[in-house]
């Protein structure tokens, strides 16, 4: 199961470690997220040198063949394509990142294809990452919803870790925005499923804290799957979140205090700050997204990753990108969303979805600007109504009387 990692490719890795080493430990995952351009699997090989101890360097002074078993190498080369894990047969590597490498295989028994994520070997000795590995599992597993992605098991690989989950298939919400904004219709019913899985996670005292364009997939027939809880966290709450908590691989309230984890473009400011975080993180993140979907650019951004930083923390969207048919509901939304003080921001997101399944079904609708009050006529059709009966009114005073009226004495006309 050994590979090779080729010379330049390990030679970048090195350059890139002993630059990182210079820096400010909070100034790494910007340098990196700048300088691997991209690169998930260039980026977790230098991110897993930079976790070992005071020797790494001697152990970057090994040949690059002997690292092999231990390191995550070139992403488009698989380690485990053609092998077995369980009773998995691995086909095709789908991608990796900070938390592992995703596979595709064929789940033999049930004649399914499923998808396995696998935690780098040089991982397994890491508390911290096992913990985050083995929260993942439980925190999946606790989630039974049809727009979340399901776990099916873990199994073990090498004495390593191993994730089976279901296989989603369809691009991710990225790769859809990629060809341009999405039509608003299209956009409220993407986000309406996004808050679903969402509100049941947060019930369940889960936060995500790595909502983004890439952990998101719309299947052929239109269902949207939620995915990739390596960064979630458990919050506070009663019931099984406060159980799983008592877990002693758990390093509850975070991965290490004042560490920055996620995407720069969708964290919220105090997230970025480095600060605690709770489900109102992942409602900042909720409200990135759906920005991004119905104007086609991010909410936030900057040419590197400071930059972006600074501008979650204190600028505001351009509110005027918004297209013109939103109506007023959704942006008085999309602010409260993206209120950059968590007190003043929505407080649970089963709220924004009950507000977008009204304006999916127009029991909101939007007229002159301003949402029509319940119970209460629009003003054309009451000033229609009041024309009408001022007219009527006018009609009766000013009718000719009978003959037989005019001539009866005062008194009669008065009592008939």
């Amino acid at each position: 199961m050994s590979r090779v990692i080729p010379s330049d490719r390990w030679r970048q890795t090195s350059h890139l470690y002993h630059a990182a080493l210079e820096l400010e430990v909070r100034q790494r995952a910007a340098f990196l997220e700048q300088a691997c351009a991209g690169d998930e699997g260039l980026r977790l090989e230098v991110e897993s040198l930079l976790a070992q101890p005071a020797s790494a360097d001697a152990f970057l002074a090994q040949p690059a063949a002997a690292l092999a078993a231990q390191l995550v190498g070139d992403p488009g080369t698989s380690m485990l394509t053609g092998q077995r894990v369980g009773a998995y047969q691995v086909q095709a590597l789908l991608g990796a990142g900070g938390m592992g490498e995703v596979y595709r295989a064929r789940d033999a028994k049930l004649g399914r294809d499923v998808a396995i994520k696998i935690l780098p070997r040089i991982f397994t000795n890491d508390p911290e990452r096992l913990a985050r590995f083995e929260r993942e599992a439980r925190m999946l597993a606790s989630l039974n919803h049809p727009q979340i992605g399901a776990i099916y098991g873990v199994e073990e690989s090498d004495g390593g870790r191993a994730l089976i989950l279901e296989l989603v298939e369809g691009p991710t919400l990225a790769e859809r925005l990629a060809k341009g904004p999405i039509p608003l219709t299209e956009s409220l019913g993407i986000a309406r499923q996004i808050a679903d899985a969402l509100d049941a996670a947060h019930e369940r005292g889960i936060v995500h804290r790595d909502l983004k364009p890439a952990n998101i997939k719309i299947t052929p027939d239109g269902i949207v799957k939620v995915l990739d809880f390596g960064l979630a966290k458990l919050g506070k709450s009663n019931g099984t979140a406060d159980d799983l908590s008592q877990s002693p691989t758990l390093t509850v309230g975070g991965t290490r205090e004042g560490a920055i984890l996620g995407t720069t473009a969708y964290m919220s400011p105090e997230q970025a700050r480095g600060q605690a975080v709770d489900k109102r993180t992942d409602i900042w993140a909720f409200g990135c997204v759906l920005y991004e979907m119905l104007t086609g650019r991010r909410a936030f951004a900057g040419e590197d990753s400071s930059i972006t930083l600074a501008s979650v923390m204190m600028k505001e969207p351009h509110w005027d990108a918004l297209p013109a048919p939103a109506p007023l509901g959704l942006r008085r939304l999309l602010r409260r969303c993206l209120e950059k003080d968590p007190k003043r921001r929505l407080q649970a997101i089963g709220e924004a979805r009950v507000q977008i399944e009204d304006l999916l079904s127009g029991a909101h609708e939007e007229i002159g600007g301003s949402p029509a009050a319940p119970g209460r006529l629009p003003w054309f059709v009451a000033a229609a109504c009041a024309v009408a009966a001022v007219a009527a009114l006018w009609l009766v005073r000013t009718r000719p009387q009978s003959p037989s009226a005019r001539d009866a004495p005062a008194d009669e006309r008065a009592a008939g």
